[in-house]
């Protein structure tokens, strides 16, 4: 896939000298409560929803003295060399109530303010923003390759402690960089987030009741959280079946059967003829799992597509099974 095959814009882009893990950080101007709120909504605010475009810079920082030999150090240096001046990866970020500490552990936290934090300022990238998807790019093509002259001085020239924003053009000369996706560690901060919050919604039976269907199992779970994931699913589910309502586009994504077209609104509604169903519910409770993952179909088809499924393949994925396909199926 490419950078235009993501469902959301990128943008904007983070540039640091240290590539990117499980998070990424910001410092905010100060240790007050207010200066890192303040941080937070300024980057939540230049992310405007979307993904953001990891840049490597062409210097890098010195650590604090006594740790110029510290071999984590020595491993981020010659990480830098091989990757300076170049696009790493497009990341889904997620706000966070939870403090660096948590996030990376007392140790890891400390380790990092005692060789960066300037001044007994010991609030270095504090503001952290958890990556719960993750995307490398391919070839991790050079910055200035990819970007004319004046967009890529508009964006790297100067140090920033924050997100560049990227207008469209810059979006434009980025589209076709190439993607694969790679694991996120930390997208369970999103889902535990989001099961908190569908445990204290409302969730229509139905929804609940297609998901217990679509997710099975779910081995290896207990089963305290078997129930939080399913539950997080039919809150999708729901969230998935208002948008679809409010785009008006009530149809089955397979055969894109149209039940307004037979049915008498004032006594049935297209909604009631049609399934929400989970497209990859092996993947739910694994990784951060998005109205994306979801559709609407017929009962025809969601019968048709569970029956694929056992046999390994889906009519969202027909490379992984082509055999089970008639050739005269477009």
């Amino acid at each position: 896939m490419n950078i235009a095959d993501l469902p959301l814009p990128v943008s904007a882009a983070k540039a640091d000298w240290i590539a990117a893990s499980t998070w990424l950080g910001f410092t905010p101007t100060g240790g007050a409560s207010d200066a890192r709120a303040k941080c937070q909504s300024t980057i939540q605010r230049q992310m405007a929803g979307g993904y953001v475009l990891e840049y490597i810079t062409e210097t890098a920082e010195k650590p604090n003295p006594g740790f110029e030999r510290d071999p984590r150090y020595l491993d981020e240096q010659a990480i830098h060399l091989e990757n300076r001046g170049r696009f790493l990866a497009v990341h889904k970020l997620r706000h966070s109530s939870r403090p660096l500490p948590q996030i990376v552990g007392e140790e890891e936290f400390s380790r990092l303010q005692d060789m960066w934090a300037q001044g007994g300022k010991r609030w270095r990238w504090s503001v952290a923003f958890p990556v719960i998807e993750s995307y490398e790019i391919i070839g991790k093509p050079k910055a200035s390759d990819v970007l004319d002259t004046a967009s890529y001085r508009r964006l790297f020239a100067h140090s920033s402690a924050t997100l560049r924003p990227l207008t469209d053009a810059e979006r434009s000369q980025i589209s076709s960089l190439e993607l694969r996706r790679v694991s996120a560690p930390n997208a369970w901060i999103a889902i535990e987030d989001e099961m908190a919050a569908a445990l204290a919604s409302e969730i229509t039976r139905r929804s609940l009741a297609l998901m217990d269907h679509d997710l099975g199992a779910l081995e290896g779970e207990s089963e305290e959280q078997k129930a939080k994931i399913k539950k997080r699913a039919a809150w999708l589910a729901d969230r998935f079946v208002r948008h679809r309502i409010s785009a008006k586009t009530l149809f089955c994504d397979i055969c894109e059967f149209d039940p307004s077209a037979i049915l008498n609104a004032e006594i049935l509604t297209a909604r009631t003829a049609l399934d929400v169903h989970h497209k990859f519910p092996l993947a739910e409770g694994v990784r951060y799992t998005t109205l994306d993952d979801f559709s609407l179909l017929c009962p025809t088809c969601h019968r048709m597509e569970h029956q694929l499924l056992k046999s390994g393949g889906s009519f969202f994925d027909r490379q992984k099974a082509p055999n089970l396909f008639a050739s005269a199926i477009p």
